[in-house]
């Protein structure tokens, strides 16, 4: 027999084991399969044979995923958790979430897809945000928080106005919210663009117009003149549309029910966008003995006198 059969009869019967090979393997693969994770999940102690501990039934619920009856239980235990968290703690959740953010070891809380499920049902935010609708103040983002914790209501300059105030009376009074927080931001264009002379406001859209009007009527600049640093400047313009926004939520009754109550706080803040940093500032809560705003928080407002406490 010539050489080159020989290497045809090599080359076949090589051909021959490996297909072999592969054909267990998919065998094998198949009778296994119930005992795998399902994709996406990657291979861990469900195909090692160890015991599971009580910390990874979680994990193993996730990997096979979850029935309706279980995400409903699942979104019942998280409302009961947003429920009983007091106000303060939920700020303090906020300010270590922005501190994790501006230094880079954010956590990007994620959830499954079977945790998703969970979220169909029943929303439990524990935050109500109004925020300005800038693509780079994404609020989530800012407090390193994940679905479904926080409520967020974003319009140029982070003004109240028919449809914002609908939002958050929505958020506070069916949601049961603990914080709500007015934040504006560093070089905020609808700030700037409210500054500009009234008839070049009035040039622009009906709707924006309109907006940039709102703004335009809180801002007192007869002070500013003092202020010759630019960027102290604009932030004490920010501040002061945050404050006027907050002396609107106060006005309404009801939302001060559940203050006086001690079941909601409400904050405003400033995102300094070159930093990372939220400063936060005139809170107003369930009125105490010293009146100090919280810790991490600037200044207190007492709806009643109109006074500022700083800290």
């Amino acid at each position: 027999m010539s050489s080159s059969n020989h290497n045809n009869l090599a080359e076949t019967a090589l051909i021959a084991g490996v297909a072999a090979a592969i054909s267990a393997f998919v065998v094998h693969r198949l009778i296994s399969k119930d005992n795998s994770p399902p994709y996406p999940y990657p291979a861990t102690f469900l195909q090692s044979g160890r015991t599971l501990t009580g910390t990874e039934e979680t994990t193993v619920l996730q990997s096979r995923g979850w029935s309706m009856e279980e995400a409903l239980s699942k979104a019942k235990e998280g409302s009961q958790k947003a429920k009983e968290k007091a106000p303060l703690q939920v700020l303090l959740s906020l300010q270590k979430g922005n501190s994790r953010f501006w230094t880079g070891a954010a956590s990007r809380p994620e959830v499954s897809a079977f945790e998703r499920r969970a979220l169909i049902k029943q929303q439990f935010p524990s935050t109500a945000v109004l925020g300005c609708s800038d693509s780079r103040v994404p609020v989530e983002i800012v407090f390193d928080q994940g679905l479904g914790d926080m409520f967020v209501v974003r319009v140029a300059g982070n003004c109240l106005g028919p449809t914002t105030c609908a939002s958050l009376e929505y958020a506070i009074h069916h949601l049961q919210v603990k914080v709500v927080l007015v934040m504006g931001h560093e070089g905020c264009g609808a700030i700037q663009a409210a500054r500009l002379p009234l008839e070049k406001i009035q040039n622009e859209s009906k709707s924006l117009s309109e907006i940039l009007q709102k703004i335009k009527a809180g801002l007192q600049d007869d002070h500013l003149s003092n202020i010759v640093d630019a960027r102290a400047r604009d932030r004490e313009l920010v501040a002061m549309n945050v404050r006027n926004q907050l002396q609107q939520l106060v006005q309404d009754p009801q939302i001060m029910d559940k203050v006086n109550g001690g079941n909601l706080i409400i904050v405003g803040a400033f995102y300094e966008i070159s930093s990372g940093i939220v400063d936060f500032f005139m809170q107003v809560s369930k009125p105490n003995g010293s009146m100090k705003p919280s810790t991490g928080v600037q200044s207190r407002y007492d709806p009643e006198t109109k006074e500022i406490i700083f800290a």
